[in-house]
């Protein structure tokens, strides 16, 4: 094209978005106001939950992995931290202020990749804008389960560095980002690798391409990767001054315990056949035309956020998440994917037989966010009519079993660790260990289950909790900590008051209700 058709059609996409941005932002706000409702379903989600009451800990003067036993690096509850400390200097809910926190980031990131996607210039940007709503339903919709997880937020922010590597991959008229663009894109992609380490992986790969695209081998030395590599390891230096007993003391503990439990098989069942039809749709929506560099950065992105999820193999679908939401992003990206010439959006003239296989893709892909761990309101208001503002400890593993529930009754969570997760994990490695003959191993994690028992004996005889939640489906943990005679001595001043499909709660006898 020449000088003047491109400024001719530049000017013409202009007008259309202008006259586009009203109806854009009317769906964006509907589905803000439908995203709140659809929320409820979920409530703030256990490990979110967890976090809240570790933050408010922590305000309180505890010692995060000192007095508070807590299996991910700071970045955690720094990442919550704000949050929870201006609800509390406004006298708000944290669960409300946090919710309000998780949209703030979900609109940053997707705004802020809106800006980078104008100045771009992309040859898609008159359908992108249409498909903004789209986006941002990805960001507050899609997620279910994992509304509020480290994963969601950090996949958030990280939109706008990928964009950015889109645009250094194709760069269009010879324009270039700003260096204000690119440090801000760098410091919000690299909250994703301060969540987990291993999601570096989500930044390499996508900049490998751009650097292959480019034919140039510093495109890997772009100023957004420096930023990204300077404040991880400020990070880590923040890590080894305030925080060394999480590399000395719990690191040791995670790997010879938690990082060791992984169950491949069910992940790969779980979330692989919905994936590969993602995949084969990338092609069957426009067999016409190749990958564009801004869809192409998301699939790379989300190819390499499911090493992490298999590395991991722990199955819990907010590990799922960015390379289940990448690749729906990608999906949206390729409906929109124009021509090689220019002339009309390519997303325009699909028909509607492949719209609706795209959205039942999209929808397939989301279903394992769709499960809720939030207690029955049954189960809370009997809670409430036996007892106010109880103390409350948990036998079981499952961080789902004490928490949002814990909050939801207005209790006190007494444990310095957010389940019998330890004690657990070191059962089941006692036996799989003495099954396969290694005794020294077996007494090995034995000893660690014992001291566990030991602990939370002294734990439960010093707070003596009003409630005791018991998750049902932990025989093996049940079993090993009744074993036990002084356990068995102490719960029989506990009746039963309530009870739903995962837990039963015990009152002491003497508060409240009477046995």
């Amino acid at each position: 094209m020449t000088a003047f058709q491109n400024q001719t059609l530049s000017n013409a996409v202009s007008l259309a978005e202008r006259k586009e941005q009203p109806r854009t932002m009317v769906l964006c706000l509907l589905i803000l106001a439908a995203a709140v409702p659809w929320q409820l379903r979920w409530g703030v989600i256990p490990d979110t939950s967890w976090i809240i009451t570790m933050c408010e800990r922590m305000l309180a003067g505890m010692r995060l992995y000192v007095d508070l036993f807590e299996v991910n690096p700071p970045f955690t509850p720094w990442m919550f931290l704000p949050a929870v400390a201006l609800a509390h200097t406004l006298g708000l809910s944290p669960e409300v202020m946090i919710h309000i926190y998780a949209y703030a980031i979900c609109l940053l990131g997707l705004g802020f990749s809106a800006l980078i996607v104008r100045a771009a210039g992309f040859a898609e940007n008159r359908a992108l804008l249409s498909m903004l709503p789209l986006f941002l339903a990805l960001l507050v919709i899609f997620p279910g389960n994992a509304f509020s997880e480290r994963e969601h937020l950090g996949v958030a922010l990280l939109l706008p560095l990928l964009v950015l590597m889109a645009w250094r991959a194709a760069p269009t008229d010879e324009r270039a980002p700003g260096p204000l663009v690119v440090v801000l894109a760098g410091l919000c992609g690299s909250v994703l690798v301060l969540v987990k380490p291993h999601y570096a992986l989500v930044v390499l790969v996508p900049a490998i391409y751009v650097a292959w695209r480019r034919r140039s081998i510093w495109m890997l030395f772009a100023i957004e990767y420096w930023v990204i590599g300077l404040v991880c390891l400020g990070y880590l230096v923040a890590v080894l001054y305030f925080y060394p007993q999480f590399l000395d003391v719990i690191y040791p503990v995670l790997a010879d315990t938690y990082m060791r439990l992984r169950v491949l098989q069910p992940v790969l069942i779980k979330y692989g056949p919905a994936y590969l039809i993602a995949l084969y749709m990338l092609r069957f929506l426009r067999p016409d035309l190749p990958l564009s560099p801004l869809v192409t950065v998301f699939v790379l992105a989300s190819l390499a956020a499911t090493g992490p999820l298999i590395y991991q193999a722990k199955g819990w679908p907010y590990h799922a998440f960015p390379a289940l939401c990448l690749m729906a992003a990608a999906l949206l990206l390729r409906a929109t994917q124009s021509d090689p010439t220019g002339q009309s959006p390519a997303g325009m003239a699909m028909g509607t037989p492949r719209k609706l296989l795209l959205a039942a893709t999209i929808v397939a892909n989301a279903i394992p966010f769709l499960p809720t761990q939030k207690p029955s309101a049954e189960l809370i208001a009997t809670i409430n009519d036996a007892v106010e503002h109880p103390t409350v400890a948990l036998i079981g593993s499952d961080i789902a079993a004490g928490h949002p529930l814990t909050r939801m009754v207005g209790g006190n969570w007494i444990s310095t660790y957010c389940s019998d997760w330890l004690g657990t994990f070191a059962t089941y490695f006692s036996q799989v260990e003495a099954q396969s003959g290694n005794q020294a191993d077996a007494q090995h994690y034995t000893r660690i289950a014992d001291r566990y028992i030991d602990g939370k004996l002294a734990e439960l005889e010093t707070a003596r909790p009003s409630l005791v939640v018991v998750q049902k489906g932990d025989a093996m943990w049940t079993a090993k900590l009744f074993a036990r005679p002084e356990i068995v001595r102490f719960m029989q001043n506990y009746h039963q008051i309530a009870e739903d499909d995962t837990v039963k709660v015990l009152l002491r006898n003497g508060t409240g209700a009477s046995p």
